[in-house]
């Protein structure tokens, strides 16, 4: 039931809230999340966990602080990634500034490909759409396999949309497209990414 619950509900995020006029989709967002930050529950105190060991000068108050900002972080990444589907692509292009781009396109320019870790921050989804629409690249990701199996499914058709070849982390075993996926990626001027987290992030 539950498992069913939370994939009708990132379903309903993705079918409705593209449809809110902006601004209205943020101010939810902000809602939501200080509602969540507000109820203190185990999400929230991980992150300051994590905070105080980033800025252990910090005081409880600079902490709660911190954290509603987090939070308030976290609900706009889902907000715009509802929403994301929607963008014309040159909002997109001019969505995302890279510095240091060179070490990309200089990996791509020789036809080596890349490798991008990126850190578990800010919206990789549209850093991903914004490689394969400013720089016109095939984009290969590596996914968590979510649960339940619908959702999971929603998350590959919804960055497939966006233009990126997903694999799946776990689950399976290497398949002929896994394999096949990751060779193309590493032998070619494609890009594959990892998202990392840091450590005690779960």
């Amino acid at each position: 039931m539950k498992d069913r619950l939370t994939d009708a509900l990132y379903g309903l995020g993705w079918s409705t809230v593209k449809k809110l006029p902006e601004p209205v989709a943020e101010r939810l967002g902000r809602t939501i999340a200080d509602a969540a930050w507000k109820r203190r529950g185990k999400g929230v105190l991980r992150l300051e966990a994590n905070l105080a060991r980033v800025v252990p000068d910090a005081t409880p108050q600079r902490l709660a602080e911190l954290s509603r900002a987090g939070m308030r972080s976290y609900l706009r990444y889902w907000m715009e990634s509802f929403r994301l589907p929607s963008w014309s692509r040159e909002r997109i292009k001019n969505g995302v500034d890279v510095k240091d781009l060179h070490h990309l396109t200089d990996g791509l320019a020789a036809g080596k490909g890349a490798v991008v870790a990126l850190p578990h921050l800010a919206n990789w989804d549209l850093a991903g759409a914004w490689v394969t629409t400013r720089l016109e690249t095939p984009f290969t990701t590596v996914a968590e396999r979510l649960k339940p199996e619908t959702l999971y499914d929603r998350f590959v058709a919804y960055r497939e949309s966006l233009g990126m070849e997903v694999l799946p982390h776990t689950g399976a075993p290497p398949s002929a497209r896994w394999r096949g996926g990751c060779a193309r990626a590493a032998w070619s001027a494609w890009s594959p990414t990892v998202t990392c987290r840091p450590p005690g992030s779960r």
